[in-house]
């Protein structure tokens, strides 16, 4: 685990992970809800058509974040918690970037296309092939976790790019800590081989599960970056649904220089 560190772009707080910036060619960032239009509930930088919040808000809101990754467009599509994945081709099309599928891995090697994910605790899996010059974005909730959606992504970066999982990069945004990861019905909802994860009655190191599955997935340790940022105890920086429930959704972004 490396130290993420903040930059600040207008009004726009922005982490990042010092794994990834080695890479000129790429463009990540991990924002924060701070320097968009929306109100509350949704304060500031919404990036989610599908809280409750004004679609032209949201709009902006991505405006500004494509602006100020330098990219040519943005591509999200409905996250549902599960393994499908998209291949972004080239701009999605319409003013808000969206793609007409459900998908929780998104995949492109077309410079100039920046990947979404959507989130409030749930965590944003960035991937990186520099050979390939291949990037994903990985929506990786409890119940992603659970159908191991990080390992689905690596294969499908091999089906799909021929990448190999050795010479991936990954790094894992700001979301939900061990400090609030709370999960009563554990016995229900987990597999028993992730009770072992537990912190403290109740409590999960869902980060440290990130990071073992990437592991097994076959990724090299030291390839690897935790921002180790809870979204739930952050309220001036970050959305975070199980403390507000009604909130919007902060956004990561990956994608490669146009």
């Amino acid at each position: 685990m490396t130290g993420y560190w903040r930059q600040e772009a207008g009004g726009l707080r922005i982490y990042q992970s010092p794994l990834l910036t080695a890479f000129t060619e790429l463009r990540h960032g991990f924002f924060t809800r701070q320097g968009g239009v929306s109100s509350e509930p949704y304060r500031s930088l919404n990036l989610s058509l599908t809280v409750g919040d004004r679609r032209k808000a949201v709009a902006e809101n991505r405006r500004l974040v494509q602006q100020e990754m330098g990219l040519t467009a943005l591509a999200d599509a409905t996250q549902e918690h599960g393994r499908r994945e998209a291949v972004v081709a080239g701009n999605p099309g319409g003013p808000a970037g969206e793609l007409k599928v459900a998908a929780d891995i998104l995949l492109t090697d077309r410079p100039g296309v920046g990947l979404l994910i959507k989130q409030a605790d749930c965590q944003a899996v960035l991937m990186y092939d520099p050979g390939r010059r291949v990037v994903a974005n990985v929506h990786c909730g409890w119940r992603g976790q659970v159908q191991n959606v990080l390992g689905a992504a690596v294969t499908r970066l091999k089906e799909r790019f021929g990448c190999c999982p050795a010479d991936l990069y990954a790094a894992v945004s700001p979301s939900l800590g061990p400090c609030c990861a709370e999960f009563r019905h554990f016995r229900r909802e987990f597999p028993p081989e992730f009770w072992p994860y537990q912190v403290r009655p109740n409590y999960f190191d869902l980060w440290r599960l990130s990071r073992d599955q990437l592991l097994a997935a076959g990724l090299q340790p030291e390839h690897l970056d935790l921002a180790g940022l809870c979204t739930r105890c952050r309220a001036a920086e970050f959305f975070s649904y199980r403390r507000d429930r009604v909130t919007g959704r902060h956004g990561t972004v990956i994608g490669l220089k146009a």
